[in-house]
């Protein structure tokens, strides 16, 4: 026979000799040099793991005592009475795993098909993670201890010291499988087994039992609501996940495991614990859908933000539209449908009828569609920023110091976060009545002393949460002042400053045990203390005109300095216009070192701009009308606080401009004196009216200003809401 025969542990195999070359020790027949038990668990977990549907997905190979007795039961023994068939107790010089290790093996050498022999192990590994607690006498940090008991060995006897011996292969087994599901490319499930160098070896299986299947569910809830981007490509850190993590449980029961709840909360500050890099690597890996596997993975899910518009005045939800659905349909489960559209700033429009309410601040709001769900996490006390595209006030995750804040509270918490605030110190602050009953509304919310603003994050509270900033772990720049933006596209300036002006400079985290972290200016090496939470002021340094450069080893940016505006382009902006003197000239031309021109640029005829509208500014109400019933409420832009504080009133004008989506036919509007209408388009260009039956806005609206105007078109409009009302005939 061209082989040879082993017996270990009572029983005879035949392993056919390497130099064979055959694919008799692959996948196809590794098994069946295994215990029958062995290889039907290894079947089960593959299939339960590493199955189809887990394809292209984070695959977190959790196996609990209730897990392990749902699939025994198909199998018809456990899992470590399995695994203890394979061990090798008879031959002291091979190792206790040599078995599984020379299939591993043969596993490899015959091309790697489908998951490794060894998972029976891992996952028997993973079931004593689980089980580590402070009880029987072991405390919470003896994994071996869980380990021997497993196989039924009394603890510190030799068999249970031969079994810690043996985890060394085990974690190279771990090794293995991670590597293996790397190299699949995802087609049997995306890794997320970790380790640390305190840990290193048992890291792998704790890894694995801190999330379980109902919490990786959890978990993308989590991730929407914090509005992270699918596979996380601004490459948030696995720390200010935790942080952020830390915020969204804070208070509330979002029934996650005792054992993931417990790791974050005793888990150091750090990148590198194990459930840090664990929700790291599901972050990266999520796709923006809800972990749903009856519903196939198929819906996205975004979080709500909370708009506190017109200067405090009124609340609105804010909903950030998803790549690739630019309109669906959501609703309140057993209540009203929203139709949503991808509107300006990447936000969908559609919820404006739906009027934030002191219930759904206080217990949340969840809005479902068949392809997408908007939720909105319960909290007592809300932090809000200026968004940058919107102008208005936009809640948000964490706290920027030396940007002002807005902080909306619910009247149970305002006592504790006017006492916070207020060791800001800084400018005061203003409070006033939310547009919502039960609810303040805090003004001016800045940190410009740094000490103050550390001293108030370290004495802590119940909110102390939402002035925590980014943990960053790239150097940014935020602040200055700036007195121009970069116009070349890809030259990598973050801004120009003045002179004097610079920009803070927001440090990354340090993992060094003093707390420093290298910075590099303009080549030059300086050790800083590193605190995310506080900027460091470049002004106080002093840096000459021109260009500099500052960050880390790893990440840097480039700004200007200037003493002050000149005359002319910003470098590298245009050389082409035309030539003035007094007069334009008609051909354009180089203008480069031309004492006057007029330079601009040349809109191709295919670009239209958006139809307006010029609207009287005492209007108290204005909507949008299209024939098939829609209504669009026209939004006027109230005038910016720094514009309203600069000029007259008589010098803001009397009018204000309103953007009119194509389609829409009529406007109307309501003064303190009566409603009118006003056509959009000329007569034979309206269509006739088909609106549903149960268009009620519409009909309201158009029978608001009925008999404002004669024109048949707008008759024939009158009549068509009079027929939905049921006033036609009457």
């Amino acid at each position: 026979m061209d082989g040879k025969t082993t017996v270990e542990a009572g029983r005879e195999s035949v392993c056919p000799q390497p130099e064979m070359g055959a694919r008799g020790c692959g996948w196809g027949s590794w098994k069946g040099l295994m215990g029958s038990e062995y290889k039907q668990w290894h079947e089960v977990l593959s299939a339960e793991f590493f199955g189809a549907g887990n394809a292209l997905r984070s695959t977190v190979l959790y196996v609990d005592a209730e897990v392990e007795r749902e699939l025994a039961e198909r199998v018809g023994t456990g899992l470590a009475q399995a695994v203890a068939g394979e061990l090798n107790w008879s031959d002291p010089d091979r190792p206790l795993l040599s078995r599984i290790q020379r299939e591993c093996e043969m596993w490899e050498r015959n091309g790697s098909a489908g998951p490794p022999p060894s998972l029976p192990v891992l996952a028997l590994s993973v079931l004593a993670a689980t089980r580590m607690a402070s009880s029987d006498g072991m405390l919470k940090s003896n994994f071996y201890g869980r380990w021997s008991q497993l196989f039924g060995e009394q603890l510190s006897s030799p068999r249970a010291h031969k079994l810690e011996h043996a985890f060394e292969d085990v974690a190279g087994m771990w090794e293995e499988l991670d590597t293996w599901l790397e190299e699949t490319g995802g087609l049997y499930g995306t890794s997320t087994i970790s380790t640390d160098e305190f840990y290193w070896k048992i890291g792998f299986p704790i890894s694995q039992a801190l999330v379980r299947g109902s919490d990786r569910q959890i978990l993308t809830r989590f991730f929407a609501a914090t509005r992270l981007r699918p596979h996380n490509p601004d490459e948030v850190s696995g720390r200010e996940l935790l942080r952020r993590l830390r915020v969204w449980t804070a208070g509330r029961d979002r029934h996650l495991s005792p054992r993931l709840m417990e790791e974050l909360a005793s888990a150091l500050d750090t990148g590198d614990t194990l459930i840090a890099s664990l929700v790291k690597r599901l972050a990266d890996d999520w796709d923006g859908t809800l972990h749903e596997p009856e519903r196939e993975h198929r819906r996205r899910a975004i979080g709500l933000r909370l708009v506190v518009a017109d200067r405090g005045r009124r609340l609105e939800w804010l909903a950030e539209a998803c790549d690739g659905i630019d309109e669906t349909r959501v609703a309140v489960p057993g209540g009203r449908t929203f139709t949503l559209h991808k509107g300006y700033g990447d936000v969908y429009e559609g919820l404006e009828s739906l009027h934030p309410s002191w219930q759904q601040l206080g217990h949340g709001l969840r809005l479902e569609g068949e392809e997408l769900v908007l939720e909105w996490a319960p909290q007592e006390v809300l932090l809000l920023r200026l968004h940058p595209h919107l102008g208005e006030w936009v809640s948000t995750e964490y706290f920027e110091p030396g940007e002002q804040h807005w902080i909306l509270a619910a009247d149970s918490a305002v006592r504790a976060v006017r006492s916070m605030v207020d060791a800001l110190g800084g400018r005061t602050i203003r409070e006033v009545s939310a547009p919502v009953p039960g609810w303040k509304l805090i003004k001016g919310v800045r940190a410009v002393n740094g000490l103050a603003f550390v001293r108030a994050l370290d004495r802590g509270g119940d909110h102390a949460h939402v002035l925590e900033p980014q943990i960053r772990h790239n150097a940014a720049l935020s602040g200055g002042l700036r007195i121009a933006p970069e116009y070349r596209a890809g030259a990598g300036v973050a801004g120009h400053f003045l002179r004097g002006g610079a920009p803070d400079l927001m440090l990354p985290a340090s993992d060094s045990p003093d707390g420093r972290v290298e910075i590099v200016l303009d080549g030059r090496t300086e050790k800083l203390r590193a605190d995310p939470r506080v900027p460091f002021p470049l002004c106080l340094i002093p840096l000459d005109e021109g260009e500099h450069r500052v960050g880390t080893a790893h990440s840097s940016q480039l700004f200007t300095l200037h003493d002050g505006l000149h005359e002319g382009l910003p470098p590298g902006t245009g050389t082409l216009g035309y030539p003035c003197d007094g007069t334009a000239q008609p051909e354009l031309s180089d203008v480069t070192g031309s004492k006057a021109a007029i330079r601009g640029a040349d809109a191709a005829s295919s670009i239209s701009l958006p139809r307006t509208e010029l609207l009287r500014s005492s209007v108290l109400e204005a909507v949008l009308l299209d024939p098939r019933g829609g209504v669009h409420r026209a939004k006027q832009r109230s005038v910016p606080a720094w514009m309203a504080s600069r000029l007259p009133a008589a010098a803001l004008g009397p009018c204000l401009e309103i953007e009119v989506p194509d389609g829409y036919v009529w406007l109307v509007y309501r003064t303190a004196a009566r409603w009118s209408v006003r056509a959009l388009a000329a007569a034979a260009d309206i269509p006739a009216p088909a609106p549903a039956s149960d268009d009620y806005a519409w009909a309201y609206a158009v029978l608001s200003a009925a008999q404002r105007l004669q024109d048949p078109a707008w008759l024939d409009y009158v009549a068509a809401a009079e027929a939905i009302s049921g006033r036609r005939g009457a």
